[in-house]
């Protein structure tokens, strides 16, 4: 291209390159460019810092152009993008622009260094053009995933799918607003009305799972005897990561957890007493009947000076394994 010889061949001679000594007319139109200069001495670090200054004018450009472009399309659309351009202009603030370059150039006699950051407008409309197309099928993707885990009962994994597209959205967004920052024309490429639509099947979807799973617990933990609680706290708070909350009566409850633990002495060697946590763990969800997991958990070795107090370090080996296989269970 006849813009990178004329860089090249500028920076290979003595005088200074013609976007420093005109760079108000420079490239202006098929280029977003930037422009940054500085007195001092060229180190690593000052032209790193110049290279920065220059990209961030360019992103400064790019977020004024958007200002000026949302009444426009406020206008032309009913008020459609205002909430998209309000914020989605602080997310430039450390945007990589897909094909943005630097030049740079240093006047070793007058001590001053010139940046020069530009990417070229067609290539970069081309790039997010398509990406606003894979972003899309991303968010129908993930959408349709989500929709499977409700229907088949697990609302607690359907509610983190959802969630985890709204960043999706976001990424989307900064797709668009570039787009029609640089005056693209293709109002097609930009899929608002599918991206307004995608968004608020989302947006319902969360509201309407924000309950999620309700669980009824039914817990017998006993150490030698007598009754602890030590397991079924814990596999609440697992639960509760999942999207689950509890409710004290089981006709209120969509997943029944029973928790059935019991220690039992093992051998002293030395002063050192040895005790063993056998544990039946089970997750039904109660509108099917299906058992969601089931597993049975023996010898689990926990060791003290007494019986009692090994009992309950062996609870306490058991919370990891028995905690780490239902999260297992649940994330499959």
């Amino acid at each position: 291209m006849i813009f990178f010889f004329m860089l090249a061949a500028a920076n290979t001679s003595a005088q200074k390159p013609e976007w420093i000594t005109d760079y108000n007319n420079y490239l202006k139109g098929q280029y977003l460019t930037g422009f940054a200069t500085n007195e001092g001495n060229e180190t690593s670090d000052f032209i790193k810092d110049l290279k920065a200054s220059a990209k961030s004018e360019l992103i400064e450009s790019i977020k004024v152009s958007i200002a000026s472009a949302k009444e426009l399309h406020k206008s032309e659309s009913a008020g459609v993008f205002s909430e998209d351009f309000t914020s989605v202009t602080s997310t430039f603030a450390n945007a990589e622009i897909s094909g943005l370059k630097t030049e740079y150039y240093y006047d070793k006699a007058a001590k001053t260094g010139y940046a020069l950051a530009y990417a070229d407008k067609n290539e970069v409309k081309a790039y997010y053009k398509a990406n606003i197309s894979l972003l899309i099928q991303k968010i129908e993707t993930s959408i349709a995933n989500a929709q499977q885990f409700e229907t088949n009962g697990n609302k607690g994994k359907a509610k983190k799918t959802f969630e985890e597209i709204l960043p999706i959205f976001d990424e989307l967004n900064f797709s668009q607003s570039l787009l029609i920052a640089i005056g693209s024309d293709d109002a097609d490429s930009f899929q608002y009305q599918k991206m307004l639509v995608l968004k608020s099947n989302v947006m319902q979807a969360i509201s309407r799972l924000q309950t999620a799973i309700i669980v009824f617990v039914k817990s017998k933990e006993t150490n030698f005897g007598q009754s602890v609680n030590i397991l079924a706290p814990k596999l609440k708070a697992e639960l509760s990561a999942h999207g689950c909350s509890f409710t004290p009566t089981l006709q209120n409850a969509d997943w029944t957890l029973t928790i059935n633990a019991s220690t039992r002495e093992g051998n002293s060697v030395d002063g050192l007493c040895f005790s063993f946590l056998d544990a039946e763990i089970s997750l039904v969800e109660n509108r099917t009947g299906k058992e969601i997991y089931s597993n049975n958990f023996t010898n689990l070795k926990g060791g003290a000076l007494d019986y009692n107090t090994a009992g309950r370090k062996a609870y306490e080996t058991g919370l990891k394994q028995i905690t780490d296989e239902i999260v297992k269970s649940l994330e499959k």
